[in-house]
């Protein structure tokens, strides 16, 4: 591996770990404050349970995923293909409502969509490598 894959195998190992601390953090603490009755309500053809759930485990598997990049283990550029692929469903699932109801996450929603179509062709060129 070069100096310029290295640069983005630890820029990619910091952007996972950083999104998945993100989507974590935001999707437990969106089901923490959100009263009981309003997480099972019907509203905007969503049940919001859902999105916060996924939202968690999409977060969650976005930390393992920079976690095996740290670590080199052989199957990391597959996994973090794995985890781009829900990145781009979850955010391109929730931008519409991102825009309606708060722009600033949409903002955050994009920059992570553009950075994951970036990365893609690398994870790709690095997995076929192994």
């Amino acid at each position: 591996m070069n100096r310029k894959d290295r640069n983005i195998n630890l820029f990619l190992f910091l952007f996972f770990i950083g999104v998945g601390l993100y989507m974590s953090v935001s999707g437990s603490w969106s089901l923490i404050t959100t009263e009981q009755e309003n997480l099972f309500d019907f509203q905007n053809q969503d049940i919001p349970i859902f999105t916060n759930i996924t939202q968690l485990l999409t977060g969650l598997i976005c930390l393992f995923s920079g976690f095996v990049m740290w670590m080199r283990v052989h199957w990391a550029f597959s996994f973090s293909l794995f985890s781009s692929g829900l990145l781009i469903a979850f955010n391109l699932n929730n931008m519409g409502r991102a825009i309606y109801e708060n722009p600033t996450e949409a903002i955050i929603m994009a920059a992570i969509l553009v950075i994951v179509l970036q990365s893609l062709p690398f994870l790709i060129r690095q997995n076929q490598r192994i």
